[in-house]
């Protein structure tokens, strides 16, 4: 369709019975004009299966769908990557199925990419909604809606490599670019760390100044996993990506930044009790020449095995952030 590219949308589902309907009515209601959606039920034992077919026979749809029903999960980077490969879309979405997009972001999102050709990806703004259906920008924004902070774009690897700046859920992806770059690392638990520092090492991000996303933060995601006591599963891939970043930097900065990183990691492992990991990440920041008493701290620690994980549990329920 002349001048509304084909954006291709992957949304992915598990277990998420109170969620999928609302993701899924988010993509039929986008006022752009020229989309396809892939479904994925990754292996889910609720049932979500059934919300998905029974919401596809409800509408006559006008976009293209197709689906894709496991009956055993796969790991999260490799189930999408399978779907990617059917993707005929000239920009990509990867949506959760218990997410929503907002009506304006795939026409937003796009025109913005449409403007700065060669740029990765656009980005936006993101409504975060806890439990209690309570809710806050991603970005500091005043009571009128204004952005109260500014927003790096262009080169940003480096403000990626330092601390989380871009809420990866608003992404809209150059799918050649995406492509190009290999797709996800299935080697990983979790894809978007990994994938921001990779595409920002090479290409430009843009911003569009909207609320692109409704993203919802609950006990359950697969996010709310990142530091769980004594056996986290995302924080080995997250130690892999800063030992890729290691590989990928080109100046005193970067590592600067990447230690800035590690040492934040390295603190919240040993908080959570993932001592194994823990080792891996003050391994790194050796290797980045860190100095100073905080560091010795953690080394300590570590050594010694200090479990007070029970106690960062719920420092965590009472300040999530």
């Amino acid at each position: 369709m002349e001048g509304n590219p084909l954006v291709t949308i992957i949304l992915t589902s598990f277990n998420q019975k109170l969620f999928v309907n609302d993701a899924l009515e988010s993509v039929r209601t986008q006022n752009y004009p020229n989309i396809e959606l892939i479904i994925v039920d990754n292996g889910s034992s609720d049932t979500s299966p059934l919300i998905i077919q029974e919401w596809i026979a409800k509408y006559k749809l006008e976009f293209p769908v197709k689906t894709i029903f496991r009956k055993e999960s796969l790991p999260y980077c490799k189930s999408f990557n399978d779907a990617f490969s059917m993707a005929k879309g000239k920009y990509l979405i990867d949506l959760s199925g218990d997410d929503m997009l907002t009506s304006d972001h795939i026409r937003l999102a796009v025109n913005k990419l449409q403007d700065f050709l060669g740029s990765a990806c656009c980005f936006s703004d993101v409504f975060l909604i806890d439990e209690k259906g309570k809710r806050r920008t991603f970005y500091r924004r005043n009571f009128r809606g204004k952005l109260k902070q500014k927003i790096r774009v262009g080169d940003i690897y480096r403000d990626l490599v330092k601390k989380h700046i871009v809420s990866s859920s608003s992404l809209v992806f150059d799918a050649d670019l995406l492509r190009k770059d290999g797709g996800y690392d299935e080697d990983l638990s979790y894809e978007d760390f990994d994938i921001m520092v990779r595409l920002a090492r090479k290409y430009p991000f843009v911003f569009s100044n909207h609320i692109g996303v409704n993203k919802r933060i609950h006990s359950k995601s697969f996010a709310a996993s990142q530091y769980t006591p004594r056996n986290s599963v995302m924080l080995p891939s997250t130690l892999k990506v800063c030992q890729k970043i290691k590989a990928m930097n080109r100046s005193p900065k970067e590592n600067e930044a990447l230690l800035q990183r590690v040492m934040y990691e390295t603190k919240h492992a040993l908080w959570s009790s993932n001592f194994d990991v823990a080792e891996g990440f003050l391994a790194l920041a050796e290797e980045l020449k860190v100095s100073g008493k905080t560091f010795m701290w953690y080394k300590k620690w570590c050594q010694k095995r200090w479990d007070f994980s029970t106690i960062y549990a719920v420092l965590k329920k009472i300040s999530p952030q």
